[in-house]
C-alpha cells in the first residue's frame, strides 16, 4: 500500500488551486526545493478587497511523506494567525494512520486525537478504513465506522498504461 499524499502530491494540490482562474481565493506558499512547507489562503471579496483566510504548515519524514499537516485561520480581532486543528500520519508497513488534534486554547498546545483513521492494506487493490473517536470523558476511543474500498481493476489497468 502506498501512502497518500506524499510532497508530489501537496505540490500537485498546490499547483491546481493557485491556478484556478475561477476560484475568489489566492494563494502564496513557501516553496524551498520543490517542497512546499507553508501555504496562505487569501480571500478576494467583491469589492476587490483580500483577507487572510488560512494558513497551511507542511511537515514531511525522510522519504517525503508528508507527517503533519498544521491549519490556522486568520483571526482579525487578534490580527495574528490562530491554531485550529492538526492532521497527524504515520506510516506503517501495511498502510497508515491520520490522527485529527485540536487546539486547545487553555493548554496552549493540540489536544490528544479527537479521531483517528486506520487504512490498511488487505490484499492487492483492497484496503479497510476504520474510524475512531475520542469518546466525551477523553478517555477512551470508540469504533464508529468501518469500510473496505476496492480499487477497481480496470483504473489499475489505465494507470499503468
Amino acid at each position: 500500500m502506498e501512502s497518500i499524499i506524499t510532497i508530489a502530491t501537496v505540490l500537485t494540490m498546490y499547483f491546481n488551486a493557485a491556478n484556478d482562474v475561477t476560484s475568489n481565493y489566492l494563494y502564496n506558499s513557501d516553496l524551498e526545493d520543490g517542497v512546499i512547507h507553508k501555504i496562505e489562503v487569501y480571500e478576494q471579496k467583491d469589492n476587490n478587497q483580500v483577507c487572510a483566510k488560512m494558513e497551511y504548515h507542511y511537515e514531511y519524514d525522510e522519504q517525503g511523506r508528508l507527517t503533519t499537516r498544521e491549519v490556522m485561520r486568520w483571526d482579525s480581532n487578534k490580527n495574528n494567525w490562530v491554531n485550529e486543528f492538526r492532521h497527524t500520519y504515520k506510516y506503517y508497513k501495511n498502510g497508515y494512520n491520520l490522527e485529527v488534534s485540536y487546539w486547545n486554547n487553555q493548554k496552549q498546545a493540540y489536544d490528544l486525537p479527537a479521531e483517528v483513521t486506520l487504512y490498511r492494506s488487505q490484499a492487492p487493490n483492497l484496503t479497510s478504513v476504520k474510524i475512531y473517536k475520542m469518546n466525551e470523558k477523553q478517555d477512551n476511543m470508540y469504533l464508529s465506522g468501518s469500510m473496505i474500498v476496492m480499487e477497481p481493476i480496470e483504473y489499475r489497468l489505465l494507470a499503468i498504461k
